[in-house]
């Protein structure tokens, strides 16, 4: 039987290929005319430019590149395709794709024991490498890629393939960079300017020399104008070769260098054009370094809340490019590993269907002479035994989809306390920048504003790391939570455990985290209120919080009261505070879960906020 099917496949082919069609047939995507050699080379030349520009278009021309290659049998075109489609992929932080291209183009180059095309592939991996040790900080990574770049080295220096030659030298210096050695980063930029004494290199690779060499300065903290000089130059050069991509990284380092010397605005306009550049050119790697460049320019000219953003959406991108590159390593292993298994499978079921032919074969001869009675008595048996056969292999099939779905949710809850987290520890780093900024500031009334705000964001982040410390990530013991933020609170603004009266009853103790997150910010609101104007006349402090079921209302829901023993507070200068931000946000997260707010003086003030049963079911 296989072997009918491999004949039959083979005649297939035999007639597609021997399709005049087939035989003729021209591309279409790049040109309308038959391509020959030079027009290919060609558009190699015109989708390198667009590298710099628009790296969509550029992938898409490299792959039709492969594919007119592929068609007309020049292997070089090919080996120049992959290597084009490797660096968009690069680009685009897909760096595992852009490994596989860099390999097979390496493959053709070698078949056709070119050195310049394989300087070419070494040259691309070496800063795939650099861009991956970048992502993950690991410096094994970057010793990887330096060897790559002494490869391309190598070739480079046959010919001399003084383009490719110039690139090696470039990246070895980065890469050198990179592993804290500036003085062989040095060596390898100053001999790029030899080259260009010597021979004369292209204006973009002198340019990224410039630009190189200059960061070396200002990493060091030294020679500050003789860095701004020099990138400067890169500056001019990139401008006449039209590179946003080298122009991004030579403002990025150009805002760094200003910042150093002391020159704010200097610094806070070069980071805005890179961080602009880097938004054009579509590559997560570049808007990453550019987004921290322009957080701390904003930072040090004084534009806060710029800066927070800047900080927030850099951190987001942190994150996604790490977990990007891990989603695709985790789908090409369960891609991989599935096939593995349907092709054993199909395999076992190729050996399980020819015995079975065979034994019917055998029962049918040797049937010919038995009775009726008998044969149907065979009948029944071997209809048993298959039905037996096919619910052990349904058993089989249930069992190992049963485990992994297991597998499935344990990863899944793995990944989901690694979100909870890092959100937790992002949120951290923001409540120190605001400690830290509080400390500088002057102003009592601005510093009280950002403490508070450093409180509720102490406030979100005591959710998430309640979430992560459990095996349960949707949910939140509010219990425990309340309990951790009306303690913290309490020591925060200086009264002490033994001297307050502090209850707390929670009647439903877990929330989803969808409620549990606005419910916390509103409790943090209401006992910040409490802690700083309440007790100020009060010999003994008291303070009651009680979350459960709300027996007053008809349709149930959730109701959550907090109640001092001050002065109290008046439904008039509750509603004269409107304009505090407080006030309003909690007004705005009582609307999100879909409560209402109510203020009672009752021995004092007493906030009942009721969410119904139907709002907390939109909400789950």
């Amino acid at each position: 039987m296989r072997h009918l099917l491999r004949a039959l496949r083979f005649l297939v082919l035999l007639f597609a290929y021997a399709d005049p069609q087939n035989l003729g047939a021209t591309p279409n995507a790049i040109g309308a005319s038959p391509p020959d050699t030079s027009q290919v080379q060609q558009w190699c030349k015109t989708t390198q430019g667009l590298l710099s520009s628009n790296n969509d278009s550029a992938e898409v021309r490299s792959r039709e590149i492969i594919r007119v290659s592929r068609q007309i049998h020049y292997a070089y075109g090919e080996a120049l395709g992959y290597n084009l489609r490797a660096c968009a992929l690069r680009n685009k932080a897909d760096f595992s794709g852009s490994l596989s291209c860099s390999q097979k183009a390496l493959t053709l180059f070698e078949t056709q024991h070119s050195s310049m095309g394989q300087s070419i592939a070494y040259n691309t991996m070496a800063l795939t490498y650099k861009r991956i040790a970048d992502a993950q900080h690991v410096a094994l990574l970057s010793r990887k890629a330096l060897g790559f770049a002494h490869l391309a080295l190598l070739h480079a220096r046959k010919g001399p393939y003084l383009k490719e030659l110039g690139k090696a030298y470039i990246n070895a210096g980065i890469i050198y960079r990179d592993l804290q050695q500036p003085d062989s980063a040095a060596a390898c930029y100053l001999r790029v300017m030899a080259l260009e004494r010597q021979y004369g290199l292209s204006a973009t690779t002198l340019a990224i020399c410039y630009a190189d060499y200059a960061q070396l300065f200002m990493d060091a903290g030294q020679q500050l104008p003789k860095a701004v000089r020099y990138l400067n130059q890169a500056v001019a050069l990139y401008k006449q070769e039209h590179n946003a991509t080298g122009l991004e990284h030579a403002y990025r380092n150009l805002s760094c260098t200003y910042l150093k010397q002391g020159k704010r605005q200097q610094a806070l306009a070069a980071a805005n054009q890179s961080l602009a550049l880097a938004r054009t050119l579509h590559d997560p790697h570049r808007l990453f370094n550019s987004l921290e460049v322009a957080y701390v320019a904003h930072k040090e000219a004084g534009n806060f809340k710029q800066a927070l953003d800047y900080l927030a959406e850099w951190k987001t991108r942190e994150d996604s490019l790490v977990s990007l590159e891990k989603t695709q390593v985790v789908a090409k292993l369960e891609a991989a590993y599935a096939a593995e298994k349907k092709e054993a499978e199909i395999t076992r079921l190729h050996g399980a269907n020819a015995q079975k032919a065979q034994e019917l074969l055998l029962v049918t001869l040797g049937g010919v002479g038995v009775s009726l009675l008998l044969g149907l008595t065979l009948w029944q048996y071997r209809t048993i035994q298959r039905t037996n056969a096919q619910l052990k292999a349904t058993n089989k099939t249930v069992l190992e989809n049963n485990l992994h779905m297991r597998e499935q949710a344990v990863r899944q809850k793995t990944l989901m306390k690694e979100l909870h987290h890092r959100v937790k520890n992002n949120l951290a780093i923001v409540s120190s920048l605001l400690r830290l900024q509080s400390n500088r500031l002057t102003d009592e009334t601005a510093t009280k504003a950002v403490r508070e705000g450093q409180q509720r964001v102490e406030a979100m982040s005591l959710i998430h790391q309640r979430l992560y410390q459990t095996d349960n990530v949707t949910t939140v013991d509010m219990r425990r939570y309340i309990t951790d933020l009306a303690e913290s609170l309490l020591t925060a603004y200086g009264y002490e455990k033994d001297g307050f009266d502090l209850t707390v009853r929670v009647e439903q103790p877990m929330l989803d985290v969808d409620l549990a997150l606005p419910l916390g910010l509103i409790l943090n609101e209401l006992l910040t209120n409490a802690f700083k104007h309440a007790y100020q006349a009060v010999a003994y402090p008291a303070l009651h919080i009680y979350l459960g079921h709300d027996a007053e209302a008809q349709d149930g829901g959730l109701l959550l009261e907090v109640q001092d023993n001050g002065p109290g507070l008046s439904q008039y200068q509750w509603q004269q505070s409107s304009g505090s931000f407080g006030k309003r946000l909690i007004s705005s997260l009582s609307e999100q879960v879909g409560g209402h707010l109510e203020l009672c003086n009752a021995s004092g003030t007493l906030y009942r906020l009721h969410i119904p049963q139907h709002a907390l079911e939109e909400v789950a």
